[in-house]
């Protein structure tokens, strides 16, 4: 069973029963669309996005139509992750905005691979790398006891000892700064660590076994992303219970 990758990516930022994604008034041919659409059927959700892309570099409003797009999309990927999550993933790697983090969209991708295999080899090979960034999360909040725990989980410590650039001196280093905390708080993880880490769980989740400076070198460095309840609405940054347009907005069936 594939386990989402949880990675919050946060297409756009949602609150309350209702979401208003566009800025502008859709167009007449865009509303009646988003009328019609319904969670039972997410294709249609992608090909609409699909359609604005496509139409957008025309329109009178053409960001307001791609930020619609990619909402559709990430809505398609998170009411069905197994059946349209990785069509999903690769609109959204396509039409990513500038600056966006792309390494996190092509994990997704590869995690949600349609062939067994693979999934289940990428699956395997993102447990680790996930509860170590997990461990790091609590490590750099000075929360000890809670980061030793997900350094014991998945093979996390192994990980981490086979990657000394993320913290030299490995799982006892890491440990002995766990049962320091109390007395001498949350230690200090330099900028290059970060970096570290960010591109060891994107190459271990796309399935890349690369080193983490030729994906800094490929990819360039990224802030440490952070690590959400393995869920589809996480994994795409929405909602998917506000799936229904309804008076301008996104709201539940």
């Amino acid at each position: 069973m594939i386990r989402a990758l949880a990675i919050s990516i946060a297409v756009l930022a949602q609150s309350g029963d209702a979401v208003r994604t566009p800025v502008a008034p859709p167009a007449p041919w865009v509303e009646a669309r988003l009328a019609a659409l319904r969670p039972e059927r997410p294709v249609a959700y992608l090909e609409l996005a699909e359609d604005l892309m496509d139409r957008a570099g025309g329109s009178t409003s053409p960001e307001a139509d791609r930020a619609l797009a990619r909402h559709l999309a990430a809505l398609a990927g998170a009411i069905d992750i197994r059946g349209t999550g990785r069509s999903a993933a690769l609109f959204l790697l396509e039409h990513a905005p500038l600056g966006a983090d792309q390494s996190r969209l092509r994990a997704i991708a590869s995690l949600l691979d349609p062939s067994t295999d693979r999934a289940v080899e990428a699956e395997e090979r993102s447990d680790a790398a996930m509860a170590l960034l997990q461990a790091f999360s609590h490590y750099r909040r000075g929360e000890g006891g809670r980061a030793k725990e997900w350094l014991e989980r998945a093979g996390a410590a192994a990980l981490l000892d086979r990657n000394p650039t993320v913290l030299p001196g490995g799982s006892a280093r890491f440990r002995a700064e766990c049962d320091a905390m109390r007395q001498s708080g949350p230690p200090i993880v330099a900028p290059a660590q970060v970096e570290a880490l960010h591109a060891l769980v994107a190459a271990a989740a796309s399935g890349e076994p690369r080193s983490w400076s030729e994906a800094i070198v490929l990819e360039g460095p990224a802030p440490l992303p952070e690590l959400n309840v393995s869920d589809p609405g996480a994994v795409f940054g929405v909602d998917p219970r506000a799936s229904v347009w309804r008076s301008g907005a996104w709201a539940a069936p």
